[in-house]
């Protein structure tokens, strides 16, 4: 069971990641850094910027059961399970109430979107964050922990930087940290399920 969860987890990071970097190569007329990138779910590749989302829920409940299910893995706390179950949860809610894009008047939707992603981003680190000392140490994840780790403190700092970019003058550099935040975590998402992958063959 460990072993499809670990197949499923990387499938499902690899496609967010390959769907994520052909959004910022397709013509869709946002730009990498003023932009956010939920403002690709509204407009022509809207159903590009969905499946992405779907691929990577799908890729960390699987991940979460894996980590659960190998033997060979340390114990996974519970809350560490809930942070990484949420996930989708509020991923979902992304989805179901789109963003409102810069200019436009604040909307209940948008204003929903945005606190469903700022749970969504808290949860993402605090699993990463919580997760990251835990398996360093263990098996297949031994020889990648540094690397854990960096992705780690990057999307840390990504995250701080991005809220204070917040901040009405610096809207205009939001994206570039947000993007540094996502990238950062899916990587670590789909580095932990290569070595669930090893460590359950």
């Amino acid at each position: 069971m460990a072993l499809l969860c670990a197949l499923l987890a990387v499938v499902g990071m690899a496609g967010y990641l390959c769907i994520f970097v052909a959004l910022h190569l397709l013509p869709t007329g946002y730009h990498p850094v003023r932009h956010a990138v939920s403002d690709y779910g509204v407009g022509r590749y809207a159903r590009l910027f969905r499946w992405a989302l779907l691929l990577s829920s799908a890729g960390i409940l699987a991940l979460a059961a894996g980590l659960g299910f190998e033997p060979g893995t340390p114990t996974v706390t519970v809350l560490q399970l809930v942070f990484l179950f949420l996930i989708p949860v509020t991923r979902v809610g992304m989805l179901k109430f789109p963003t409102d894009l810069e200019g436009q008047r604040l909307t209940n939707s948008g204003r929903l979107h945005y606190a469903f992603a700022v749970a969504a981003f808290a949860l993402t680190y605090a699993a990463i964050a919580g997760l990251t000392p835990e398996l360093e140490p263990v098996g297949a994840w031994e020889p990648v922990g540094g690397f854990l780790s960096v992705l780690r403190m990057i999307a840390l700092v990504s995250l701080v930087l991005l809220v204070i970019a917040l901040v009405p003058r610096l809207r205009k550099v939001f994206g570039l940290f947000e993007r540094g935040f996502l990238l950062s975590t899916n990587l670590w998402f789909l580095t932990v399920g290569i070595c669930l992958l090893v460590e359950a063959a």
